[in-house]
């Protein structure tokens, strides 16, 4: 048995969640937890909103609230669209409550008082434009244009075209989101943190990142030189507080949530890991025999900066960064980009109040699993695939279980060499599938079986058919396969050693299922889906 703790996304609570949010990192992490859970491992998934980035402030001013009530309000319908699609992990916090809201400022300010004390942060004065009017320097949520490493439309320090990040100062073509009075120019000052690039690499290589990710680290270094943006003049989120070296920063100077915001969500993560498992200490905090194997699941566009911690690592000598990362390209909705401030969304909240299966939703995403190249969502092809897939191969299936009941004694005994064997090469591709996160290659071991078990339920029985697809399913469809394992009167919870064991027993006392009491799909009307897809306008 070991130890996880994964880490899932750190999504921004200025909007609800979408499927383009569910089907990346949330239902990778979620998919992954349910996998080694079923192995005997012993799991933590956490996850929380980042309730003081930029475009909180953004929606707040939009939506005429508090920054604070924003974020808590969306904080509250993520977690809601994570709940009803179970993909809820274990903590959900909201740094604007409670002792995490202490904590998650407290590690800001510890850190950066480390990395002051170790000599690695670096004052740099930046030109940047501002609101005559006000005084506001157009940084991060405010700031629109070109990116300078591929010239796409970009807004803020990030290119979601290309993975790069950049400073404001390097942004082609500057100009403020949103309409301003009068832009100037203004002087300030920000903390960086001082890179030891050849370390930086060498530790991502070490942690087997994808080469094209190593590659952006080493294109921003090109492009910006050995330095991490620690700070921004905001004016809103955790101010910094410790003493600058050298030279004073400028006012309205608060982390960014990048930097030391990203990492102190790290330690919060271990923390709770510590709180669920009764361990002594925070076990990010040191290496020893409590640490466990830490998996980070985010979208492709926070790749540079969660990267980036692994040089916060190496600057405070705390290791805290996580062990594995696994990365996701985007996925889109019709061929372009799901986007909230556009309306080309569906909303997960809105999909479940119209009463479609959950469960169907998340075996079609986990065939979209942009992990490697980017995917698409159509609400035609979902439809397509539940209806003809689940609503049909599938429930055919279990309409011959139902007929045809546990095999006889005399069949129970030859099922079949042929048919384990089978079984045995589709879970080992499904585990590795699982291990790799390739959700893709887990769904289509789903279809490999369902494929062959019509044909298996003669000589191996249903139950022991039904109790291979169920372990297969879970990760993935977890309510129709608890449903299927509880129908089908077996211990504990669908795992693929469990139904493995069961198939090769020669044992006839198995509970066949009653008719009618398998749960089945209904098929997905195109339309009805389609009605969901929020427009411009």
């Amino acid at each position: 048995m070991t130890d996880h703790l994964i880490l899932a996304a750190l999504p921004t609570p200025n909007g609800e969640l979408h499927l383009g949010h569910l089907g990346g990192p949330f239902l990778a992490a979620d998919a992954l937890a349910r996998h080694l859970r079923a192995e005997s491992h012993r799991v933590t998934t956490v996850s929380a909103t980042d309730g003081l980035e930029s475009y909180v402030l953004d929606a707040a001013r939009r939506e005429g609230r508090t920054p604070e009530a924003t974020a808590r309000d969306y904080h509250d319908r993520i977690e809601a669209a994570l709940t009803a699609t179970d993909c809820r992990p274990d903590v959900f916090l909201d740094v604007h409550d409670g002792t995490a809201e202490a904590d998650h400022r407290g590690w800001h300010h510890a850190l950066a008082e480390r990395l002051s004390e170790r000599g690695r942060i670096e004052i740099r004065r930046e030109r940047l434009l501002a609101d005559a009017g006000t005084g506001e320097e157009l940084v991060a949520c405010w700031l629109a244009g070109r990116c300078p490493a591929c010239g796409e439309e970009t807004a803020g320090y990030t290119c979601e075209a290309c993975g790069m990040w950049f400073q404001p100062t390097d942004v082609r073509q500057p100009r403020p989101r949103h309409p301003r009075g009068r832009v100037t120019a203004t002087d300030t000052a920000s903390a960086f943190l001082r890179l030891d690039a050849p370390a930086l690499l060498d530790m991502a290589r070490e942690r087997r990142v994808p080469g094209e990710y190593i590659d952006l680290v080493r294109r921003y270094l090109e492009l910006d030189g050995p330095l991490w943006r620690l700070t921004h003049p905001l004016g809103w989120g955790v101010p910094w507080s410790t003493p600058a070296p050298l030279a004073p920063l400028a006012p309205r100077q608060v982390h960014s949530t990048y930097a030391l915001g990203t990492t102190a969500m790290f330690l919060l993560a271990g923390r709770e890991h510590a709180r669920a498992h009764g361990l002594p200490h925070n076990p990010l905090l040191s290496i020893g025999p409590h640490r466990p194997h830490f998996t980070l699941c985010f979208g492709m566009d926070g790749a540079l900066p969660l990267l980036m911690q692994l040089a916060v690592q190496e600057a405070t000598g705390m290791p805290c960064a996580p062990d594995e990362y696994r990365f996701n390209r985007f996925m889109t909705l019709d061929g372009q980009k799901f986007s909230t401030s556009r309306d080309h969304v569906v909303r997960v909240l809105d999909y479940v109040a119209a009463g479609l299966d959950t469960d169907a939703l998340r075996f079609h995403l986990a065939r979209l699993s942009p992990g490697e190249k980017p995917t698409d969502f159509s609400p035609e092809a979902f439809a397509d695939d539940i209806t003809r897939t689940l609503a049909g191969r599938l429930s055919r299936l279990l309409d011959v279980c139902e007929a045809t009941g546990s095999a006889p004694d005399a069949h129970a005994a030859s099922a079949t060499t042929a048919v384990r064997h089978r079984s045995e090469e589709i879970a080992a591709r499904h585990r590795e599938a699982l291990r790799t996160g390739d959700l893709a290659r887990a769904a289509a071991a789903v279809d490999d079986w369902l494929a062959l078990a019509p044909g298996a339920v003669e000589t191996a029985g249903a139950t022991r058919v039904l109790a291979v697809l169920a372990a297969l399913a879970a990760p993935l469809m977890p309510r129709w396969a608890g449903q299927v394992w509880d129908r089908l009167r077996l211990p504990a919870t669908p795992a693929l050693g469990t139904a493995a064991r069961l198939l090769s027993s020669d044992t006839s006392h198995l509970s066949p299922p009653a008719p009618g009491t398998l749960p089945r799909f209904a098929p997905v009307d195109a339309a009805e889906v389609r009605a969901l897809v929020r427009r411009p306008g």
